[in-house]
């Protein structure tokens, strides 16, 4: 039934839109199958089967396709103002600058018109948040454009449209704390219950963090406590992923089953005062039962998200079985866990945290039976209590291996080592310590700041001790993107190392054959395609209002320009999560330049994360400097990874990487100190008879300078937009040295400055242009083979 849930739901994900007829045939072949091969169950069970594989399909396709009505929210996100009055529905995160929340649209008014009622889920982000602070179950009221849910739109990217369609929130609001208005009115006693709960975890939250000298220490157990992640700081975050030790960081199984252990503990020690009780075994079914109550409200306290939910789920069953005793078949239990959570939200199986949580059990199931099959169980003593944790993290680690490969491009060495200490100083005396703070903070406050001040030095002791870890060159190390097929060969070759070690060795070394043969052919082409390329190829990347492109030249060498970015005021980062993940599913580790045509957000921000994770052996830029804290971290970043800094002299400068050939055009004489943009290096990529110009976000006055002094050298085929398509540049006779056939202009959608402005695009309409923007296009992949080129936009043309 299980793995009928799941076919159905991946038949319905991959085909969302087919037809009433096809679905039917598909049902048809599946009875007929299940007739003339039956497996080894009951008709019931076959029937329940192919029932759930009809709700895997439809309970997907009814969130990929659920149909707009006339008064959804979404029908509002046209970029116009609205005041929007709504309702949160979620626990507050606070972050560093700004407040988010989950809001239920209940009326939008447009000026001069008459409200309408709405409905449906919007992100809304709470800006100087110090003026105000807003909870669980406020009415708010507020002026703002409602933003549509958008992808960067880059080959392999994540697909945050989908993934905000299965939270059902269809779009994104942005206010000022100080103009948001609380409408006074009656709530409910659930809504009651949420709020206090939001003000008890914030209480324990502001204690910890007031109380506790180490901040990261006082994150950590906050997180362990109320399941608040947002304020660890992403470095610390980081650390852990590189101990593989990040699971610890969410409230998961893991974290529940701590909970429920010891307070069945209690429950039972309570209950066994009554010999009537322990003698019929009611003493621990009911401890058990009562288990669940606190289970829940941990679950509920700690924000009872997505993840958490099903990690209570998963609990529940576990317990459910143990009390049942039948907890000898553990497969068959998570097989249950996995279709209730499944009947109930079919887009689980698309999460990351369900894949890696049901991942790592049926690993550590599958690992343990496997030992038992061979003999090699270890013996009940003081050895088994080592034994037994390493071989538990270490089947977990293998079986999701695959997983936190493809979705995290990162693998831990020193895995079992982190968690042998980490599990039991945070999951098993830390959260117990802090859960009984929170308890105590209410009456006992003094008990509760000890009780805290403890948790600090354990957890200290942790985060010394992963920053030790993980200081030596070979405890972790980033690796290439591996795409969903590799994933599955993966998987097909720990499923044949299994069906050896259980005896099966033919049809093991049979599909051990198969795997390696795919594998191969996979590493031998894609180390084909990036050992011996047959044409040069330029991705510009959508990275929203900014830039940031990758050349790959015919000779094999990858240059990344610029990285893109957001201002400070903003907690997205660019490098991280665009720009990065690209680079890594193009099977890159190692950059031979990076070029930074100038210090600004917008190209530089993303840049930092890049020369964090990536081996650079080159920087390029120009002569300017910034008393910005991203620059400063930048050049540090240069002075610790012993990257070489090369400044273009004055005098075209070139990269010559044979057959390819980069131009810098330093015409400068006179950098300007009032605009930087005007100081952009200005470069051209030379490929045979095909050139592409990069001008950076230089303005008028600076095109000028290069029309006079290099004239009918910036001829060029391709034409990278200056400064996103601003007025201030693409002059008339800037457009009349460089001819270009197509010009390309990196935008973000909607952004504030009118990028490109309609000036520009008819210059360039008149001119005969073939224009490409990413706002609208999305990504760009640019082929060449020195003679003619190809454009391949990502949204197709």
């Amino acid at each position: 039934m299980c793995l009928s849930l799941i076919t159905g739901i991946l038949v319905g994900n991959f085909f969302p839109d087919v037809s009433w007829g096809i679905f039917a045939s598909g049902f048809l072949g599946f009875l007929i199958l299940s007739s003339f091969f039956p497996l080894k169950s009951t008709s019931f069970v076959k029937g329940l089967s192919f029932i759930a594989l009809v709700w895997g399909v439809f309970s997907i396709t009814r969130v990929l396709n659920p149909g707009v009505s006339s008064d959804a929210i979404s029908q509002f996100s046209d970029s116009s103002k609205y005041t929007i009055t709504g309702e949160i529905v979620s626990f507050s995160k606070d972050y560093f600058l700004k407040q988010r929340v989950i809001l239920l649209c209940h009326l939008v008014e447009r000026e001069g018109r008459v409200p309408v009622k709405v409905q449906g889920l919007i992100l809304l982000n709470i800006y100087d948040k110090k003026k105000g602070n807003f909870q669980y179950g406020d009415l708010v009221q507020f002026t703002s454009a409602i933003k549509p849910i958008r992808n960067f739109s880059n080959p392999n990217g994540f697909d945050y449209e989908r993934h905000m369609k299965f939270a059902g929130v269809s779009g994104s609001a942005y206010a000022n704390a100080g103009k948001i208005r609380v409408i006074p009115h009656p709530m409910d006693v659930r809504i009651k219950i949420m709020r206090g709960l939001e003000q008890l975890r914030n209480r324990f939250f502001y204690f910890t963090m007031d109380k506790m000298e180490d901040k990261r220490a006082g994150a950590i157990l906050s997180a362990l406590v109320t399941g608040k992640r947002e304020a660890i700081p992403l470095k610390l975050k980081d650390l852990f992923s590189k101990a593989g030790t990040s699971h610890l960081l969410a409230i998961s199984g893991l974290h529940l089953s701590i909970v429920a252990m010891g307070f069945y503990f209690i429950f039972y020690t309570l209950l066994a005062w009554f010999p009537l009780l322990l003698m019929t075994g009611f003493a621990k079914k009911t401890a058990g039962i009562l288990t669940l109550i606190p289970l829940l409200f941990y679950g509920i306290f700690s924000g009872f998200s997505p993840s958490t939910q099903r990690a209570f789920i998963m609990t529940s069953i576990f317990m459910i079985a143990f009390l049942s005793e039948r907890e000898n078949n553990p497969l068959n239990t998570l097989a249950l866990a996995a279709v209730v959570i499944l009947l109930i939200d079919s887009c689980a199986l698309f999460s990351i945290s369900f894949q890696l949580s049901f991942g790592a059990l049926l690993s550590i199931l599958i690992g343990f039976s496997l030992m038992k099959i061979r003999g090699w169980t270890p013996r009940a003593g003081v050895m088994s209590l080592i034994i037994i944790p390493v071989l538990v993290t270490f089947f977990a680690g293998l079986g999701t291996f695959p997983l936190i490969a493809h979705y995290f491009n990162l693998v831990s060495f020193v895995q079992i080592v982190s968690n042998f200490l980490l599990v039991p100083l945070m999951g098993f005396v830390s959260l117990p310590l802090g859960l009984l703070a929170f308890l105590f903070l209410p009456i006992f406050p003094g008990l509760a700041q000890a009780l805290v001040v403890v948790c600090q030095s354990i957890l200290s002791v942790c985060i010394t001790y992963i920053e030790f870890l993980t200081r030596f060159k070979f405890s972790w190390s980033r690796i290439v993107g591996i795409d969903g097929g590799e994933v599955v060969i993966l998987y097909l070759f720990l499923a044949a190392i299994c069906l050896i070690i259980s005896r099966q060795r033919k049809t093991g070394l049979v599909l051990m054959s198969m795997a390696v043969l795919a594998g191969s052919f996979c590493f031998g082409t894609g180390l084909k395609t990036r050992m011996f390329p047959q044409k040069m190829t330029i991705t510009i990347l959508d990275v929203g209002q900014g830039n940031s492109a990758l050349i790959q030249t015919i000779e094999g060498k990858n240059i990344l320009v610029d990285g893109g970015g957001f201002s400070s005021r903003s907690s997205f980062d660019i490098g991280r999560y665009v720009v990065g993940p690209f680079l890594w599913s193009q099977k890159i580790l190692c950059l031979d330049a990076v070029i930074l045509t100038h210090p600004e957000s917008d190209h530089m921000n993303g840049l930092l994360y890049i020369l964090e994770n990536f081996k650079v052996n080159l920087l390029i830029k120009n002569q300017d400097t910034r008393s910005i804290r991203t620059y400063g971290e930048l050049m540090a970043l240069c002075q610790d990874k012993k990257i070489r800094i090369w400044h273009p002299a004055q005098g075209d400068a070139m990269l010559d990487f044979d057959r390819t050939l980069f131009v810098f055009f330093t015409d400068l004489t006179e950098p300007s100190h009032q605009n930087l943009n005007n100081n952009s290096l200005v470069f051209q990529v030379r490929f045979n008879r095909v050139a592409l110009l990069f001008p950076g976000d230089i303005h008028r006055e600076r095109e000028l300078i290069l029309a006079r002094k290099k004239g009918r050298e910036l001829k060029s085929s391709l034409l990278l937009s200056p400064h996103h398509g601003s007025l201030t540049s693409s002059s008339k006779i800037f457009l009349d040295k460089v001819k270009p056939e197509s010009v390309i202009i990196s935008c973000g959608a909607g952004n504030p400055y009118g990028f490109p402005h309609p000036d520009v695009l008819e210059r360039y309409q008149k001119r005969g242009y073939t224009v490409f923007r990413t706002d609208i296009n999305g990504s760009l992949t640019i082929s060449s083979d020195g003679i003619d080129t190809h454009i391949l936009t990502f949204k197709g043309g």
